[in-house]
């Protein structure tokens, strides 16, 4: 009796992590790609599906605190918040475009490098994403210490965005000397 509860008592357990693993992963992946063949092909995906769309997602991200944005947030424009709130979520997925795209075929350096980067851009980025989300109606309640709480958790998250920011940099400088990533539509720095 005792054996059978402690059975159905690690099952429970069990079982009940797993249920937690599912609620969590609220950020889909998008389809899974096959294994990119050509440095041309990865640089392609890189660009189309990882570096555009991010880069709309990072303009809603350096606007944040513009005194404008701040304003529209603290009135309740729904056309702001809407555009916060979409933007947010795709930044959250960042990482998993990273895995829908797959990693650089072959072993060169500067591939790596660039994924590395880019993989760990994103894992602050995402923490960055959820903050903006979770600070926004808390900006936009009209009540002083709310607002206030919401300037707090956004004060939290600039070193995770200041180093999410370095390693975005340094992931898109060394894409933007190769030519594959040119060919693909990414420009040089001036």
């Amino acid at each position: 009796m005792k054996r059978a509860f402690l059975v159905l008592l690690c099952a429970v357990l069990l079982l009940s992590g797993c249920g937690s693993k599912k609620q969590t992963a609220s950020v889909p992946i998008g389809p899974v790609l096959p294994a990119a063949q050509t440095r041309q092909e990865w640089a392609d995906r890189v660009v189309n599906i990882f570096l555009r769309p991010l880069n709309k997602d990072l303009a809603v991200v350096s606007s944040f605190n513009n005194p404008q944005i701040r304003l529209y947030i603290a009135s309740q424009n729904q056309t702001t918040l809407r555009i916060i709130n979409r933007r947010m979520n795709d930044l959250m997925r960042c990482a998993n475009k990273l895995v829908q795209i797959g990693p650089p075929p072959g072993n060169d350096s500067k591939l790596q490098t660039i994924d590395a980067k880019f993989h760990a851009a994103c894992d602050d980025y995402q923490k960055v994403a959820a903050a903006i989300q979770n600070a926004t109606p808390l900006l936009a309640s009209g009540r002083t210490d709310v607002m206030s709480e919401g300037e707090k958790r956004l004060t939290k998250i600039r070193p995770s965005s200041g180093r999410a920011a370095n390693n975005f940099v340094a992931g898109v400088k060394i894409a933007q000397n190769l030519p594959e990533f040119q060919r693909a539509g990414l420009k040089p720095s001036v």
